[in-house]
């Protein structure tokens, strides 16, 4: 998952961008750390605009390296921590014209696209939804009123850096920013504007909380979108899961609740399991590309299997805790996938939830994922485990509940934290039945 958020100096960036990512359990990259820190380690060196020889020299070594010390994020150029460095009045006036720069761009651009890791992460700048990542699919775009966000910078300062603020004016911090928009705006590489697709807020009446919220609701939302919609998923997978889709709303009446516990991260969607149906109605149900694994068996017929490796289907041979297994799941869930597991082994015979095995515990402790509940009603009276074919009518709903994380087990002893989040699933599958049985009112639990 790829959050971009852009915008002009002033407008709440940096906070909103760290807001959101502790919100979603996402790094957080201040891409405009890393032109800054160019921009300094170019005055230590006195290197003018004009030399791209040497500026060609100081970016083969240079290197950018964010640490976090004490819960404060701190940000390395070439070995040498910058944090403070980089924000200073020097700084600010000399990295427009130095971020302009063509050889200085395609640097820091390989480098942000190394520092995107599978699990994606919350990118600010200016040109992150633009030229860095065009295909995000949350892209944020942040404006303020020219004289509010030159107070912002002064309040800035003087509570940051207060001798640099010493006989500035917010009059002058206005004068520059405006020198700086329309020099970013109009430069001829990467200039700072607005994604056509990008969700607009205007911050300047709101508090930091209110924009905070207004981001967090528009990424919820978006992310309630059927996976065909979204054109970053493969064009085979978004026909099969609308065909499917349709299917099931068709002759099923497919319903699904608990989209508002949207993970996006790596999880596992744990569900019970009744059904051969299972695994299509939590592909269709979920709002993004999910994978599962299926004992090889099931591919011999080509039909069937076709159908499941569109669906993202794995197979595998043996139980959970075989070695091979838990590769294919510690893999996926390290790259950010979605997994369907079913807990509890095998099939129900009656459609009653079973025993939930310990290994989802095992899994948790290792890859220190989440874990989504699932509860699955009805595919057991439509291909039950005794049918060999599925019925053509009947009812079918996926209940999705709060995600589970390592986070709350990990001060346990490992034996007793994997049994504890066996436990915790158990009970989470038993409250979404229950909840599903009194009438499906308000947010599942």
């Amino acid at each position: 998952m790829i959050v971009t958020i852009d915008g002009p100096a002033g407008t709440g960036k940096t906070t909103l961008a760290k807001n959101v990512a502790k919100a979603l359990h996402l790094p957080y990259f201040d891409t405009g750390a890393m032109y800054r820190s160019v921009t300094y380690l170019l005055l230590q060196h006195k290197i003018a605009l004009s030399d791209l020889k040497q500026i060609s020299e100081l970016l083969k070594s240079f290197t950018f390296e964010i640490k976090l010390r004490r819960d404060e994020v701190h940000y390395f150029a070439s070995g040498i921590d910058v944090t403070k460095e980089i924000r200073s009045q020097a700084v600010n006036q000399f990295v427009s014209p130095v971020s302009a720069l063509p050889i200085v761009r395609e640097a820091i651009l390989k480098i942000q696209r190394k520092f995107v890791t599978k699990k994606g992460g919350v990118f600010e700048g200016r040109d992150m939804g633009t030229t860095v990542f065009p295909h995000a699919e949350y892209k944020i775009f942040l404006t303020a009123r020219p004289d509010v966000r030159a107070q912002r910078r002064l309040d800035e300062m003087l509570q940051k850096r207060p001798h640099e603020a010493e006989g500035l004016s917010r009059e002058a911090l206005l004068k520059q920013l405006q020198q700086r928009d329309e020099y970013d705006s109009k430069r001829t590489l990467s200039p700072l504007r607005q994604p056509l697709d990008s969700y607009v807020i205007d911050t300047s009446d709101l508090t930091i909380k209110e924009v905070t919220d207004r981001i967090l609701e528009y990424i919820a939302k978006k992310s309630s979108r059927p996976p065909w919609t979204r054109l970053h998923v493969k064009f085979l997978y978004r026909i099969i899961i609308f065909l499917a889709w349709s299917f099931c709303k068709i002759f099923y009446r497919h319903k699904i609740y608990g989209l508002e516990h949207y993970y996006p991260r790596g999880a596992i969607l744990a569900a019970n399991h009744a059904s051969f149906l299972d695994p299509p109605l939590v592909s269709i149900s979920w709002p993004e590309e999910v994978h599962f694994l299926a004992r090889g068996t099931l591919f011999k017929n080509k039909i069937f299997g076709k159908f499941i490796s569109a669906l993202n289907a794995h197979p595998v041979s043996g139980g959970a805790s075989d070695i091979g297994v838990l590769k294919t799941i510690f893999g996926l869930l390290k790259e950010g996938k979605k997994v369907i597991l079913f807990p509890e082994g095998t099939r129900s015979v009656d459609g009653e939830l079973q025993p939930i095995k310990p290994g989802i515990g095992l899994i948790l402790e290792r890859t220190k994922a989440a874990v989504v509940p699932v509860y699955i009603h009805g595919s057991s009276r439509v291909w039950g485990k005794r049918r060999k074919l599925p019925k053509l009518w009947g009812k079918t709903t996926c209940v999705f509940g709060s995600p589970i994380r390592w986070e709350s087990f990990e001060h346990l002893e490992s034996k007793k934290a994997k049994e504890a989040v066996a436990e915790a699933l158990t009970d989470a599958l038993e409250a979404l039945k229950a909840w599903l049985k009194a009438g499906a009112r308000g947010i599942p639990p």
